[in-house]
């Protein structure tokens, strides 16, 4: 194996028998190392193969700037949500690595930054919380530094975009607001407390969060279940209340009016979560 690029004393470029690039980490790997030269692999300790050429190659500037133990890291992250069955975007590499790095520059200037999301990533995305506090737990046995339980929402935030087709953790929060919004007038409207343990509930916020990644990503349904709505919602009026009430605050709050199908699997969800009553 031919080197093709040094990225740093302990990080190189060279190809995978697929003629894929990879980067290959382990101590002193690159060390006096030049572009055409042969890998020493048995120096080689990690192996990351991005399947987007374009990831692969912002990944590779990352690491050239970036300690690659911060690589490391996030290539537990990305494991660790894969093994939840997390279907998260190799995209998650290079965002991951670059935020840990910055995270872990500005505790050492003594700046902490606080997540006015964490109360609610906490309680939405449970799976992708607790491998956000992993990541802590991990950042602090490589570096000696606890970076806490909001960066841990950071982090969390990170993996979440990796699962939508976003890499910006503002809309991330914009979809975490609406999904709460959406929650609160529920509760409201019907007068409930929420059973958080519930399997319906569990249903309802997952159902959510990829409903308002539609909103903001002006995604319509087609409407294909217009017979089956209509029996529906002349079965279930005091559920579909609720619905309307969702709807007219979406359309009017962000200018996005739910289609018949949406309508339906909200109605279905919201019915859920008033049998449990």
């Amino acid at each position: 194996m031919k080197i093709i690029r040094v990225l740093n004393t302990n990080a190189v470029v060279t190809l995978d028998e697929k003629n894929r690039e990879i980067i290959v980490t382990g101590a002193g790997i690159g060390f006096k190392k030049k572009k055409g030269e042969h890998l020493d692999e048995a120096l080689a300790e990690k192996i990351y193969c991005l399947t987007d050429k374009e990831d692969s190659r912002r990944l590779q500037n990352v690491v050239e700037e970036i300690s690659e133990r911060y690589l490391e890291i996030a290539g537990k992250v990305v494991a660790a949500a894969r093994e939840e069955h997390l279907k998260v975007r190799d995209a998650l590499y290079v965002t991951l690595t670059d935020h840990i790095n910055s995270a872990v520059e500005r505790y050492q200037d003594g700046i902490s930054l606080k997540n006015m999301m964490k109360h609610e990533i906490r309680k939405f995305y449970t799976q992708e919380y607790s491998i956000g506090i992993q990541a802590i737990r991990w950042i602090y046995e490589e570096t000696g530094i606890d970076l806490g339980e909001d960066e841990a929402a950071f982090i969390a935030m990170h993996i979440i975009s990796a699962e939508f087709e976003t890499n910006e953790c503002s809309d991330v929060q914009r979809i975490t607001e609406l999904i709460t919004a959406i929650m609160k007038i529920v509760k409201i409207h019907f007068k409930i407390n929420f059973h958080e343990d519930s399997v319906s509930y569990q249903r309802f916020v997952t159902h959510l969060k990829f409903f308002s990644a539609r909103v903001f990503d002006r995604q319509l349904y087609q409407d294909s279940m217009k017979d089956l709505y209509e029996i529906v919602v002349e079965q279930n009026g005091y559920a579909y209340t609720g619905v309307k009430k969702v709807a007219q605050f979406i359309e009017k709050t962000y200018d996005y009016r739910l289609s018949i199908d949406e309508e339906l699997y909200l109605l279905i969800h919201i019915k859920r979560i008033l049998d449990e009553q």
